[in-house]
């Protein structure tokens, strides 16, 4: 209510409270707003850093619930071409696997909501993976997960002795064994290694990431700077062969030690100190032997009797030392004499995206000669596999693939190329699931026949161990075996243990054991 005196306005009580009720409002509305903004900035975003030189994002949680809903509703969702498919690989699996023999799909179905139910592990948002120069990973997992549960579940990993698994507040921190890493389980994260607990401000370089993956419709994100990478490998494998310089010498040394032993077998006049010239001349060396960190290679005591080969940088084979000296500049990379493919060099990026709307693949060169090299191996690729789908008519998965084809479209704006593919989610899952399927159909056939393969090598494997122990048995033994006797090749720990063939064949022999005869399986037969 206002009461007007003069040119003033006088403002109630009650209007003042209405205002300030609405300014509390708007305050806590916008505090809201932040809040839930803030809560789905993801901590994992914390993993890409400036010197990032590749992230991955998937939506494991979002994964997760598809597969379980997939594999609830298998009988119900999937053609029966895709059912005798699954039947078929499921029949591949060993028996040993952890769900047990005899596969099915129904199987999975509990195992799945048995590991729900449980609720050790459940998966509620994204895998994010960062690699730095150093190749150093940062990695975050959102999950909701049993602490405690997962503590005894450490505790009794192999490794685990000497590390502290017990949770405190519940958290678990320790350092990853083996690895210069750190990582901490909460009931909410897994995080590896040393990730911010702020965001960076990014540069350039991946803040196009960086936004894509602020969003809740993406589920798969890949950015890799793929020269950085490269350049990255090669300098580890540098300094991982400077590291072992002390091992390189410790080997010189005993192959310069046993070449001076075979000269001194073969020689009356012996070698009593270290003679390389001698030594190579008499081609016990191929060459003289080289400290790879300039050390220089002498004998300390007598050679002729119980000598040893010492270096002045790292001692004896037996009792190393480490190069603590100046590092030796490492020489610069030829980076392209290491590629496959010279035209490897020009590409400097590549990503691969999935969202709500569709796929994007696509990779930066920075040539455009060599871009248009690119562009006309992917287009005939891509013909060659539409022409191989289009014989395959009336298989449902191929048809599905095919409206994959008729949704895809050609990226190709410098520096990029590339193919992006319009479709929903679901059309993603089908196709997914199609494809999966097709490679199952090709894939399935070849690996049964390379298991049968295997199987039929590591039998030719029990039949010659058979047929040698037999073989050493009658050097040793008046009373020779003349036929396959297991029993006596036990007893005489010539086997340690009774061999079985992989299919259940059976092993007998054909011929006189003692003047050439086989050892042979019932089902493959002998090695001849």
């Amino acid at each position: 209510m206002k009461t007007g005196i003069g040119s003033q306005t006088i403002v109630s009580n009650e209007e003042q409270t209405m205002r300030k009720s609405l300014l509390a409002s708007v305050f806590i509305a916008a505090l809201l707003l932040t809040c839930q903004s803030a809560l789905y900035a993801s901590y994992g975003l914390n993993v890409i850093e400036n010197d990032s030189i590749g992230v991955i994002y998937f939506n494991l949680g979002k994964a997760y619930n598809v597969l379980r809903d997939q594999v609830k509703n298998f009988d119900k969702t999937a053609d029966t071409n895709t059912k005798n498919q699954v039947e078929e690989m499921l029949k591949t699996m060993p028996a040993d696997n952890p769900l047990g023999k005899d596969l099915t799909v129904s199987k999975i179905n509990e195992a799945l909501e048995k590991w729900h139910n449980d609720a050790v592990f459940i998966p509620t948002g994204g895998v994010w993976i960062s690699v730095s120069k150093d190749l150093q990973p940062k990695v975050v997992i959102e999950a909701q997960i049993n602490v405690n549960k997962i503590a005894e579940f450490l505790k009794s990993a192999p490794n685990a002795q000497g590390t502290n698994f017990e949770p405190k507040n519940n958290v678990i921190k320790f350092d990853v064994p083996g690895m210069a890493l750190s990582a901490e389980i909460s009931n909410e994260r897994i995080v590896v290694g040393n990730v911010s607990a702020t965001p960076q401000q990014l540069g350039e370089g991946w803040q196009p990431f960086y936004k894509r993956v602020s969003s809740p419709d993406q589920h798969l994100a890949i950015e890799l700077e793929v020269q950085s990478i490269i350049e990255s490998v090669l300098t580890l494998n540098q300094q991982r062969s400077a590291a072992t310089s002390e091992k390189a010498c410790a080997a010189n040394m005993r192959v310069m030690l046993a070449a001076t032993e075979m000269y001194n077998m073969d020689n009356e006049k012996m070698l009593h100190e270290l003679d390389m010239k001698a030594l190579v001349a008499d081609q016990y060396l191929k060459e003289a032997a080289v400290c790879p960190d300039s050390g220089t290679y002498s004998a300390r005591g007598d050679l002729a009797e119980n000598g040893e080969i010492c270096c002045s940088i790292h001692n004896t084979a037996a009792d190393l030392k480490k190069f603590d000296g100046p590092a030796k500049p490492q020489p610069k990379i030829d980076v392209v004499s290491q590629l496959p493919d010279p035209r490897l060099q020009h590409i400097v990026r590549a990503r691969i995206f999935a969202d709500t709307a569709g796929m994007l693949l696509a990779i930066a060169v920075k040539d455009e000669p060599t871009r248009q090299q690119f562009k006309e191996m992917l287009q005939q690729n891509l013909k060659m596999a539409e022409e191989q789908l289009s014989q395959n008519k009336g298989d449902a998965r191929v048809e599905t693939v095919k409206k994959m084809f008729a949704a895809l479209s050609h990226v190709d704006r410098a520096p990029w190329l590339g193919i992006s593919i319009k479709q929903s989610e679901n059309e993603q899952i089908l196709v997914g699931t199609a494809i999966v399927g097709v490679l199952a159909a090709i894939a399935i056939p070849n690996f049964q026949k390379a298991r049968l393969e295997a199987r039929k090598k590591a039998c030719f494997a029990n039949q010659r161990v058979l047929l040698g122990a037999t073989e050493m048995y009658n050097m040793d033994n008046e009373v020779m075996l003349k036929e396959l006797n297991i029993e006596p090749l036990l007893k005489g720990s010539y086997i340690r243990s009774a061999p079985v063939c992989p299919e259940g064949g059976v092993y007998g022999s054909s011929g006189n054991l003692a003047e050439g005869g086989k050892i042979e399986c019932s089902i493959h037969g002998s090695v001849d």
